[in-house]
């Protein structure tokens, strides 16, 4: 599974590092608190916030200081609710590094015999890095906003513009990339397309190195 692109590598060490089993584990607990993190974490905080008449998203889109202003003036009665839906987005963002992370890791050793499609998943995990760390900093920014109201530099608006819009950019092109690996994945099971793929139980060659 090995390549020559050295920003793969870290990735490939990662589906290496377990077996399609442990990396199945790792995609179901992920999963759940992926999931759970929205149904129980950020439905009922993101309601709550929204009594103040704006949401965190109003804020993360603002463009102007005067804006932004008004927006954490509402935002005061709630602010414990702010806060903590800043400390669910890291925890979001935690669970969806290893959700992906270990999905792509399941598809990469299932296409190991395909070194041009292989490519795929090595692709979405690089993307999922490039997501979590922009949406890390995004945080970063609103954190530091709402929490020097008074004093906080212009420039964090920009820069928290700025990489909401990367951010979502990335993640449409992160969740096609992890579609179309599944779909490789489903084609190598139900079907005869891949004339290179070795005869040998599918299971028993996932956890080939």
């Amino acid at each position: 599974m090995r390549g020559d692109i050295s920003v793969f590598r870290p990735v490939e060490a990662y589906a290496e590092a377990g077996s399609s089993r442990t990396h199945g584990v790792v995609a179901v607990i992920s999963f759940c608190v992926f999931v759970g993190t929205i149904v129980f974490g950020f439905v009922p905080v993101t309601r709550e916030i929204e009594t103040s008449g704006y949401s965190t998203a109003d804020l993360q889109e603002a463009t102007t200081r005067t804006d932004v202003n008004t927006i954490l003036q509402a935002f005061e009665p709630v602010m414990d609710s702010v806060v903590l839906l800043s400390v669910l987005d890291y925890l979001f963002i935690v669970a969806g590094f290893f959700l992906f992370f270990s999905l792509h890791s399941l598809v990469m050793k299932r296409l190991w015999f395909a070194d041009r499609l292989v490519l795929i998943p090595k692709a979405g995990m690089v993307l999922t890095v490039c997501s979590r760390l922009l949406d890390s900093l995004e945080n970063l920014w609103v954190i530091l906003i709402y929490s020097t109201p008074d004093s906080y530099p212009t420039a964090l608006i920009s820069l928290m513009n700025t990489t909401q819009s990367a951010k979502w950019l990335v993640v449409s092109v992160e969740y096609s990339t992890l579609g179309l690996a599944i779909v490789l994945v489903l084609l190598v099971r139900f079907t005869s397309l891949f004339d290179g793929k070795p005869s040998q139980n599918e299971s028993d060659a996932g956890d080939r190195p």
